[in-house]
């Protein structure tokens, strides 16, 4: 009789501890996402003396980036380049921070399946988002005295100067950035997909020759405009 009832309290005991393992443990997939920047200086890549000034670019020895801030609308993974599919993460604006310190952004549960692009889109504020948003402190540096997409705070050091000038440097690019996930990312049951949204200050603030933009330059600011788009890479954590 005891070893029987001592046989039941075990299956008990078993049955309990899976179930409560079950409910504990994720059935379905889900991805989150960190932020980083890639390096936070930039330094020139050409020598100087050798002929390679460029006429109206301030020169400019070195950048520290202290912090990235990008207003995104909406982030989106893809099994594939068509833009009708994929598993939408975020849909309300946000704002993603890029330090020296990598951070998560965000979490969400996903299908599974296999990833091969995350599309996001730099964004601005429209009306109704401006007013809704407006007593919100983390978009308030996005709004007036007009609508930015991305701003970045940072020292510059500039050829002559002892001490380094800080900057915030603003702006109103909006783009669909595409980044591709190589190699694709296969998720099923019960996987955590970990992926880190990089920013690459040297694309930004580099020209193709090397020479370091000075970024309150009136004359950089196309330049600049145009790198932003291609600053960010999405790799696996």
């Amino acid at each position: 009789m005891y070893r029987r009832v001592v046989g039941v309290a075990a299956l008990i005991a078993a049955f309990v501890f899976q179930h409560c393992t079950d409910s504990t443990s994720p059935s379905t997939p889900s991805v989150e996402l960190y932020s980083e920047v890639s390096s936070s200086t930039v330094r020139q890549a050409i020598q100087s003396g050798k002929g390679n000034t460029a006429t109206g670019i301030t020169l400019v020895d070195s950048i520290k980036i202290d912090r990235v801030r990008i207003l995104v609308r909406r982030l989106k993974l893809h099994p594939s380049e068509d833009d009708s599919s994929g598993k939408d993460i975020k849909t309300e604006p946000f704002i993603v921070t890029f330090t020296s310190q990598q951070q998560l952004v965000t979490s969400a549960t996903i299908p599974s399946g296999t990833y091969r692009w995350m599309k996001l889109e730099f964004h601005r504020l429209s009306n109704e988002e401006a007013d809704r948003f407006y007593s919100n402190p983390a978009f308030a540096d996005f709004i007036p005295p007009e609508r930015y997409s991305v701003i970045i705070d940072g020292r510059v050091y500039s050829r002559g100067n002892i001490q380094p000038d800080t900057f915030t440097y603003r702006s109103t690019v909006t783009a669909n950035v595409p980044l591709k996930l190589d190699p694709p990312m296969e998720v099923n049951e019960n996987t955590i997909l970990r992926l880190v949204l990089r920013f690459d200050p040297a694309a930004v603030f580099t020209t193709s020759a090397g020479i370091v933009l000075h970024p309150l330059d009136p004359d950089n600011r196309s330049l600049i405009e145009g790198n932003i788009r291609v600053a960010l890479k999405a790799l696996k954590r």
